[in-house]
């Protein structure tokens, strides 16, 4: 397989730079209910902590997520996002061979090819719903779980038992987009990791806590990973506001059941007027965004895309996307009037 660009949705900033105007925001999967007062003020009050370096082992917040999960301490470790543990994770580990179903989050790939790591593509199919293949995974060193699935939004991984029996030396599941699940209990296995040495879970404060700017995601696993993973680590790269907004949000339970409630009303309204319109069909998902597939000949993902720009409105055009061509595109779930207006820019287009 050739080369890919290595580009994410969310780059508002460019788009606002190209295009000299401000835009409804699709092509990033962020929780619309955004910061809550509580946390704006306690970063007003804090403010004088710029002064001070952060705590290096992010101590409360990782006490914090212990708390929330009933599990050690010692079984997490917090990072500047999920980003810099994916890298934190193949520079200490240094797979020789990687395993990276496809489509999926191309940052697995990417920080792969930094270790010079043989990399191994397993094409989830579309006719299967996008679920792993369990039976025809192949020996490797790491492989690389997005669950539930970015794109395609579901879950790619349903039996949990099939872990245990794959042929590889480290399962890294990356649960970015699982605090969406109401019953993310059921499937998280984050219990299974704290007890396994083969498995690592991540999760992130940037989806579902509304935190991309502030940089803040953690880990867990076994004691024994965790103590290698902090050894090559690097100090501070926590900064203070994203340790102290991380701890307010973990602990508002009334905002994550708002969040829930208000995505899964949303999606479900959006996947309905989606599917209304002809040349689009929007896929299930269970996290905060919709893969919709474009049947049109006269549309690509790309015209699509640059046509809503003139609408200002930013999409994620999937073109880029191992496993998937320049017929899907990627929409967030936002608020009630955000989700209207995107529907009827669509309706307008195609």
């Amino acid at each position: 397989m050739g080369n890919l660009t290595f580009e994410h949705g969310g780059n508002i900033y460019q788009a606002q730079r190209q295009y000299k105007r401000k835009f409804l925001d699709f092509s990033a999967n962020i929780n619309p209910l955004g910061l809550t007062p509580q946390i704006k003020e306690a970063i007003y009050k804090n403010f004088g902590s710029i002064l001070h370096y952060p705590d290096p082992e992010a101590k409360n917040i990782t006490r914090k997520i212990a708390q929330y999960w009933g599990i050690k301490e010692e079984n997490v470790l917090v990072g500047n996002g999920s980003i810099e543990l994916i890298y934190l994770i193949v520079s200490t580990f240094k797979p020789k061979t990687t395993l990276i179903p496809i489509p999926t989050f191309s940052e697995y790939e990417r920080a792969a090819r930094c270790i010079k790591s043989k990399i191994n593509f397993l094409r989830l199919k579309e006719k299967l719903r996008f679920e792993l293949p369990s039976a025809k995974i192949n020996q490797a060193d790491i492989l690389f779980l997005c669950n539930p699935n970015n794109p395609t939004g579901n879950l790619i991984l349903t039996d949990y038992r099939i872990i245990e029996k794959l042929p590889i030396k480290l399962v890294v599941i990356d649960e970015a987009f699982m605090d969406f699940l109401p019953d993310e209990k059921k499937h998280t296995l984050i219990w299974k990791a704290q007890k396994n040495k083969r498995i690592i879970v991540l999760r992130t404060f940037t989806k579902f806590f509304a935190l991309a700017g502030l940089r803040i995601g953690y880990l867990v696993a076994h004691q024994s990973i965790v103590n290698k993973l902090r050894q090559y680590k690097i100090p501070w790269s926590v900064n203070s506001f994203a340790q102290l907004a991380a701890e307010l949000i973990l602990a508002d339970k009334e905002y994550i059941r708002k969040a829930r409630q208000l995505i899964e009303q949303e999606k479900k309204f959006l996947f309905n007027e989606l599917a209304k319109i002809k040349k689009l069909t929007p896929y299930p998902s269970v996290a905060n965004f919709l893969l919709i597939k474009i049947s049109d000949a006269k549309f690509t993902s790309s015209l699509l895309r640059e046509k809503l720009i003139q609408n200002g409105i930013l999409i994620r055009d999937c073109t880029n996307f191992r496993g998937l061509n320049n017929k899907f595109i990627r929409v967030a779930v936002r608020s009630h009037n955000e989700n209207l207006k995107l529907v009827e820019a669509l309706k307008e287009v195609i």
